[in-house]
């Protein structure tokens, strides 16, 4: 069963993208706003629905773990309108099986609902690709592309956006100390217990296309 409409927004054109979700009541930092809903899939089921050579990206799919995508597209609430921003006022909390949408400041009436989709970087990426997943929200803070770019590669990524097809760096070798590798394996094993992640917003499979969706 579908979760009832939330009472603190409403879908409407968006300056970012199509439709968006526009605040209709104050609402506070740390506030629940949503729940992500749609229909529970196979990752391999998001790969046969939306082939990457239709030339669409499909910012409806969601990732819940590594077995299960979301796609709002069906059965999906109007959280699937929440668009993209790179100095989002939200941000997707991952628990007990669900995705919720949570306020992480405070948001006045009319202010859009915006958070980082991160959609998943891949190593074959090339200029066309990050520039097909071009940022247009408009922040002062917007890295001009809604891909979670890696650190070394940001400099490259400016300069890939501005039509320069510079040559990619070869990626740094990865050095890890024992302290390092223990520590990060500790926050995997708290993180796992409390059942409670940061969502990634994209279909993992998502790779080349050619213009964006139309919602």
């Amino acid at each position: 069963m579908k979760p009832p409409k939330s009472p603190l927004y409403e879908v409407r054109r968006s300056k970012i993208q199509g439709r968006g979700a526009f605040a209709i009541k104050p609402i506070r930092k740390g506030q629940r706003i949503d729940e992500y809903w749609g229909e529970a899939i196979t990752h391999e089921e998001a790969d046969r629905r939306y082939d990457d050579n239709n030339g669409r990206h499909h910012t409806f799919l969601f990732v819940l773990d590594d077995d299960t995508v979301i796609d709002a597209r069906r059965k999906g609430t109007d959280a699937r309108y929440i668009n993209h921003s790179c100095e989002p006022n939200c941000e997707t909390i991952i628990e007990d099986g669900h995705i919720y949408i949570k306020a992480i400041k405070a948001i006045k009436p009319d202010e859009e609902l915006v958070y980082d989709y991160r959609f998943e970087w891949q190593d074959e990426y090339e200029p066309e690709d990050v520039r097909y997943y071009g940022c247009r929200c408009g922040s002062k803070k917007c890295r001009g592309t809604i891909l979670r770019v890696p650190v070394y590669l940001r400099p490259t990524i400016r300069e890939w956006l501005a039509g320069n097809d510079v040559k990619k760096p070869r990626k740094p070798a990865r050095k890890k100390a024992a302290k390092k590798v223990a520590k990060k394996a500790v926050k995997k094993a708290a993180k796992k217990t409390a059942k409670k992640a940061a969502g990634r917003h994209p279909h993992v499979a998502e790779r080349h296309a050619t213009r964006t969706v139309k919602r």
